[in-house]
Parts: C-alpha cells; sequence; structure tokens
C-alpha cells in the first residue's frame, strides 16, 4: 500500500515537473538572479548622475568632471555587466535586449553632455537631454512588458 501512495505521488511529481514553462524559469532566474544586482549598479550610476544634474547642478566644470570621472565609468560597467546576462529563451532575450538598447541611448546621451558641455554646444545639451528622455521610456517599456510576460507566465514580481 505504501508503495503504490509513493508511486502514485512520484508519478504525479514527474508529470508536474514535465509540465514547466521554460519562459516562466527563465523569468524566474532573470529576475531574481541575473537582474537584481544589476539593478543596484544601474540606480546608484543614475543617483550620481542626478547628484550634478537638474536642481542639484552647480556649474559646468563640477558637472563635467563628475559625469566623466565617476558617472559614465559606472553605466560602462552597469553596461558590460548587463550584455553579459544570456537568457535562455527567446521572449526573455528580445526583452533583454530591448532593455540594453535604452540603456545604451542614456550612456549615449550622457557622453553628449560631456561633448556638450565642452563644446559649450546648448543645442547639444537639448539633443542629449531628448536622447535621456528616449532612454527612460524605453526602460519604462522594459519594465512594463517584463510586467506582462510575467503575469503571462504566473511569475510574481515584487520589490
Amino acid at each position: 500500500m505504501r508503495l503504490n501512495i509513493f508511486l502514485i505521488g512520484f508519478v504525479l511529481l514527474a508529470m508536474l515537473s514535465g509540465c514547466s514553462d521554460p519562459v516562466q524559469d527563465d523569468l524566474l532566474n532573470y529576475i531574481n538572479e541575473d537582474m537584481k544586482p544589476l539593478a543596484v549598479l544601474e540606480e546608484d550610476a543614475i543617483a550620481e548622475y542626478d547628484s550634478v544634474t537638474g536642481n542639484n547642478y552647480v556649474d559646468d566644470l563640477t558637472t563635467y568632471i563628475h559625469i566623466e570621472e565617476v558617472v559614465v565609468p559606472m553605466y560602462r560597467d552597469f553596461i558590460e555587466q548587463l550584455e553579459a546576462v544570456n537568457p535562455k529563451t527567446s521572449e526573455v532575450q528580445e526583452l533583454h535586449e530591448s532593455y540594453i538598447e535604452a540603456v545604451n541611448i542614456q550612456n549615449n546621451a550622457m557622453i553628449k553632455i560631456l561633448a556638450a558641455i565642452d563644446q559649450q554646444d546648448y543645442d547639444m545639451v537639448a539633443d542629449a537631454n531628448k536622447m535621456l528622455a528616449e532612454g527612460r521610456a524605453g526602460i519604462r517599456s522594459f519594465t512594463n512588458e517584463l510586467e506582462k510576460l510575467a503575469e503571462e507566465h504566473n511569475v510574481e514580481i515584487t520589490d
């Protein structure tokens, strides 16, 4: 009797594991293992950028030096680690590529800000700000698509 219960339980377990969702597994790994540590890197780099721009702006020299010596190296490190992430399913790969594209736009905008300050070109600053907005929009789109894919595959995203 015990053996029969054990065998029935084993067969049910085997059937359930055979119904596994590869996208769900990939998403869980992507969110919990790959992206969690990278989120901190991105947040830190953006916080450093924000510390010398907008309401925190002091002068061009301070902004230039901080972006060149602190922000850009931090953001490049983040991008290098982000590009090393290799999701296994095409659904998560496509999503990941959209994120890489958005953060590269932001990175290029930060570099353009440096050139604009160096050349004192306010039109270039405006272009760089448009690029930053485009990058942020791409990141929001990535987040929305990630949430949608997670919902489709029964993955709960928590903060």
